[in-house]
């Protein structure tokens, strides 16, 4: 019993993240913007788009997601979450209101 406890109460303990999974372990690993076809056809598509956008990797859910956003200071506008596959997550009003990433939120992409 103490074998399992004890490596669970060090993780909870650790403040530095050492626990947490690294950039090579999530979807698409250390370069996701390469490794996907679905992330970089997204990318080619906003890198004609005239507005400010970006693309963040971190975890919602228990499972890695992608946020494409308008990175404008000036526009109000809400992120995109697309799962491993590429498939856009349809949250509702509440999910939005409340959303809690449990990982680093980590820039893949952004336009200029």
């Amino acid at each position: 019993m103490k074998r399992i406890i004890l490596p669970i109460i060090f993780c909870i303990g650790l403040s530095t993240g050492a626990c947490e999974k690294s950039a090579a372990d999530l979807c698409g690993g250390e370069r996701p913007e390469r490794t996907l076809t679905w992330l970089k056809d997204k990318i080619d598509g906003l890198s004609s788009a005239t507005e400010c956008n970006s693309i963040s990797r971190t975890t919602y859910k228990n499972q890695t997601v992608f946020v494409i956003a308008n990175c404008d200071a000036n526009v109000n506008s809400i992120p995109a979450l697309f799962n491993c596959e590429g498939k856009h997550l349809t949250l509702t009003s509440e999910e939005y209101e409340n959303l809690n990433f449990t990982g680093p939120i980590e820039l893949i992409w952004k336009s200029n």
